[in-house]
């Protein structure tokens, strides 16, 4: 039997621990494949072009270091005002709903809530990041044109941006969020109606829920294949739907339709694979540090 829970606030620091975690591997697991593409491609290098073995090596310490550091970092702001914002919206806006059956499998997704709370949470960080972007691009922006004119150098367009001020500031924070927000509104309503269509027939997410205490739930661990597979469905129908647009707006400016239709097949494909490994080992990761670092926990009413 199925029931509707709807998502009152999400615990702040296991979300952010968690999330931030499995961030830092994910980013570790990326900086050894491109270590190893480092190293193969370094054996091919001709020597004319200078690059030694020391610099490869150095290039790959660096890259083992920073980018799991950077993943870590980088999850870590970006988790702690997801969730800070969650909260904060739930009152105004609604939390997100799951239909559940035995408090287990998410069998449907309320399409309004989901998408409405997903895109306001985006369009707000993308806000924040303005703020301290916008700024500083326009100055960079504006300081590049005053030393192109002192210089006597001419790059075109260059003056007309540096020269937007305001108008500019406002553009990038006001408009851009909005941007922001009618894409996210889209891609997440789109994500929510074709899970609602496939979870009954393939099945949905599941979650191990432990009850903690009066309506706040802890997720024990996640069934790695099942989050897998149906995410990396729904991301390849809706990539699918973006690459037919793409396809056919490229036949009609005289593209070839052979190569449209490969170049798609492979986009969908290669989008697939890659969607399904990721939420695999993000779920398995998750499994493994939930009992470590503590799992997230959800209040549920």
């Amino acid at each position: 039997m199925s029931d509707i829970k709807e998502i009152k606030s999400i615990r702040i620091v296991p979300y952010t621990l968690m999330n931030s975690s499995i961030s830092a591997v994910v980013g570790l697991i990326y900086a050894v494949i491109l270590v190893i593409i480092l190293g193969v491609v370094g054996v091919f290098l001709p020597s004319s072009l200078g690059i030694t073995a020391g610099a490869i090596a150095s290039l790959a310490v660096a890259v083992i270091i920073l980018l799991p550091v950077g993943s870590f970092i980088f999850s870590v702001t970006q988790s702690f005002l997801t969730a800070l914002i969650y909260n904060v919206f739930v009152p105004r806006l609604g939390g997100i709903k799951l239909d559940l059956v035995d408090l287990k499998e998410i069998i449907g997704v309320p399409v309004v809530p989901f998408a409405l709370m997903l895109s306001a949470i985006s369009a707000t960080l993308v806000f924040l990041a303005m703020l301290i972007i916008g700024p500083i691009l326009l100055i960079g922006l504006q300081g590049a044109a005053i030393a192109s004119v002192y210089q006597g150098a001419t790059i075109p367009g260059l003056g007309s941006i540096g020269a937007l001020g305001i108008v500019g500031l406002l553009i990038m924070v006001i408009g851009v969020p909005i941007v922001m927000f009618i894409v996210s509104f889209i891609m997440t309503a789109l994500a929510a109606i074709f899970y609602n269509l496939l979870a009954p027939k393939i099945g949905g997410i599941e979650f191990e829920f432990e009850a903690l205490k009066e309506k706040l739930y802890g997720i024990n661990s996640i069934p790695p294949i099942k989050l897998a597979l149906i995410a990396s469905i729904v991301m390849a129908i809706i990539n699918l739907i973006f690459e037919l647009i793409s396809t056919v707006s490229s036949i009609a400016m005289g593209s070839s339709a052979a190569a449209g239709v490969i170049s798609l097949l492979i986009n969908v494909v290669f989008n697939f694979v890659i969607v399904f490994i990721l939420y695999a080992i993000m779920a398995v990761l998750y499994n493994y540090l939930a009992p470590r670092i503590g799992a997230v926990k959800l209040e549920l009413e």
